[in-house]
């Protein structure tokens, strides 16, 4: 009997021993896979009145990152607010990255005037594709006008619409 008795006073102890294994192996564990968000190859664009937005995917790279947008501008020398266009064109570089977000950042002369931002394309699962584009012209050497502006518009794959 003495083997019996000292099998029952090691049970709790292997029981204990088995439940902290268990809880270090959860500590440890490593996060389950994620499928990296989708940027379907194609050509995509949205037109919303005069302001646009442009771009072709392959592979996850975009390229070919074109747009028009209204920028809202003020003039310093005499005090006056008004609307210009900015267009950009040709902006490429890089893939989307594993969450499906490509950015660029941009300089584009345009009307005379020098506008840098950044450029944004957001593939998503159940939402769509986002398109954005930042834009800040501050005033020449020999201006006193001022411009920013930004777009965000949802985008469809195929031709522009």
């Amino acid at each position: 009997m003495p083997k019996r008795a000292r099998l029952l006073q090691l049970v709790p102890l292997a029981l204990v021993a088995l439940a902290v294994l268990a809880l270090g192996s959860t500590a440890t564990a490593r996060p389950r896979y994620v499928r990296p968000a989708p940027a379907p190859d194609g050509r995509y664009g949205k037109l919303e009145g005069r302001e646009l937005i442009g771009f072709t995917v392959r592979d996850r790279k975009v390229t070919d990152f074109f747009f028009n947008m209204d920028m809202q501008c003020h003039n310093s020398d005499t005090g006056e607010d008004y609307v210009r266009d900015f267009t950009g064109h040709e902006i490429s570089g890089g893939r989307a990255n594993r969450e499906g977000v490509w950015k660029q950042t941009y300089t584009q002369v345009d009307g005379g005037r020098e506008g840098s931002g950044l450029a944004e394309v957001s593939f998503t699962r159940n939402r769509g594709v986002y398109g954005s584009v930042s834009v800040v012209a501050p005033a020449g050497p020999e201006s006193f006008e001022d411009c920013h502006g930004f777009i965000d518009l949802k985008m469809n794959r195929g031709p522009l619409s």
